[in-house]
Parts: C-alpha cells; sequence; structure tokens
C-alpha cells in the first residue's frame, strides 16, 4: 500500500496547505464540502497543529 497517507500525514499536508494559502483552500473546502461540513473541516485545520 505505497502511497497511501495515515490521517495524520494527510491532516499536517492540508494543514500546510491552508497555512500558505487560507483563501483558495477555503473556496476549494467550501466548494466541495457544502455548510456544516465545510465549516468543520477548516476550524480543525485552523486549531490542528503545524509541526
Amino acid at each position: 500500500m505505497a502511497g497511501i497517507m495515515s490521517e495524520e500525514q494527510l491532516l499536517r499536508e492540508l494543514r500546510i496547505l491552508y497555512a500558505n494559502r487560507p483563501m483558495q483552500f477555503t473556496k476549494l473546502i467550501t466548494k466541495y464540502y457544502k455548510g456544516e461540513r465545510a465549516r468543520q473541516i477548516l476550524e480543525t485545520l485552523k486549531t490542528w497543529p503545524s509541526s
């Protein structure tokens, strides 16, 4: 299963993307996940440690 990221690795990568390009990332998340789910994802990324 090479190439499959763990959930923690994926969250870390998303957190880095969010930190570098918050406006584009927010638009992308809002486009694919509507309403409450989008808000949950963005709140999680805001509070997730970036290290």
